[in-house]
């Protein structure tokens, strides 16, 4: 455990911190491309419409089960709820995307701060989903805290895709981030006491499967 645990939140969190996110659009780069989302108005939509909606019934209710697996050490349980993850993500390009990103954090995590169950979930599963490997690395932090910096993470990770993708200005991005955040901060204590339901998101997941088969693309999903 970190000295500081906030200040170890912080850096997990900040935009600099190499995870490789950045090169993951997880479907958005289609969107724009086939003119579902054009501006920031189509990005604010996207976001309430689709992105929080999983976020709340979906990954977080996820993310409470993994985050307190994390805080028993029970890497069974862990490795269940991976299992789980995969078979939600139907398109192959968005389990690779969590993936791929949940197995640089999980590297860095053996780095910059090692403990036996970071090493034993390693050993077992060490191209983990984002989504456990964040529960993992957060599992010092109040559930309510540690699961408001993983929507953090989900919605910048959108945000900073669209400012690539669309003529879309710093500000005007921000703008979006701060009534998405809004929005999700009014419900997000709710999703933490409810069990997962799952989400069917079609919208997303054709624009995966149809990324996946593009001509040029600037991202990896």
């Amino acid at each position: 455990m970190p000295s500081d645990p906030w200040l170890w939140l912080m850096q997990a969190n900040d935009s600099q911190y190499p995870s490789g996110a950045y090169a993951h659009s997880f479907g958005l780069e289609e969107l724009v491309e086939s003119g579902v989302v054009k501006d920031a108005a189509d990005l604010e939509r996207f976001l309430e419409t689709q992105i929080l909606p999983a976020l709340l019934t979906f990954d977080l209710p996820y993310f409470v089960q993994a985050h307190a697996a994390a805080n028993q050490a029970d890497t069974t349980r862990l490795l269940e709820l991976d299992t789980e993850l995969d078979a939600w993500r139907l398109p192959a390009e968005i389990r690779d995307a969590s993936r791929r990103i949940g197995s640089r954090r999980l590297e860095l995590l053996r780095q910059l701060a090692p403990s036996p169950l970071v090493e034993a979930h390693a050993a077992g599963c060490p191209f983990s989903h984002h989504l456990v490997v964040t529960a993992i690395e957060l599992a010092f932090i109040p559930i309510a805290q540690a699961a408001r910096a993983f929507g953090f993470q989900t919605v910048t990770g959108f945000a900073t895709a669209s400012m690539k993708l669309m003529r879309l200005g710093q500000s005007a991005c921000q703008a979006v981030v701060r009534r998405t955040l809004d929005r999700l901060g009014a419900e997000i204590d709710s999703a933490l006491s409810r069990p997962p339901d799952g989400w069917f998101n079609p919208l997303l997941e054709i624009a995966s499967l149809r990324h996946a088969r593009a001509d040029a693309r600037l991202f990896i999903s």
